[in-house]
């Protein structure tokens, strides 16, 4: 009888075990990554060109507020460059209806404070005269 050599399997050390399964979670990683990626990309990427986007023909409540979100739309409002001039000519009382903080922080020069939570006690002191231009 003959004795046939049998080869033993060779055990991996448990660092190189340790190295084996950091190089398989990293492979994981990387292709979840992928995915997400490549499934992002794909659904961001729209059929339709930009220009045959429907467009909302509903009235807009005001200028510059495509959404409709400002609140108070029948309040009339003025654009930027026109309050710039009535700032300019000095004709209109500025008055700043947001917190004594944010006042604090940055105003215009020449405004006053009355924040929204005192407006309803403090706007008698305006005068009624000017025109007055709360921001």
């Amino acid at each position: 009888m003959t004795r046939r050599k049998t080869r033993r399997r060779r055990r991996t050390r448990p660092a190189q075990r340790r190295s084996q399964v950091w190089v398989y979670l990293l492979l994981g990683t990387v292709s979840v990554v992928a995915v997400v990626a490549v499934v992002y990309v794909a659904s961001s990427w729209s059929a339709t060109p930009p220009s045959a986007a429907p467009v909302s023909t509903a009235p807009q409540g005001v200028p510059g507020d495509p959404a409709g979100e400002i609140p108070h739309p029948e309040v009339p409002r003025i654009p930027l460059a026109e309050a710039r001039a009535v700032y300019d000519s000095g004709t209109a009382l500025f008055v700043d209806v947001r917190s004594r903080e944010e006042y604090e922080s940055a105003r215009i020069s020449a405004a006053i404070s009355l924040p929204l939570a005192d407006l309803e006690a403090g706007y008698q002191g305006l005068p009624r005269d000017a025109e007055i231009i709360a921001y």
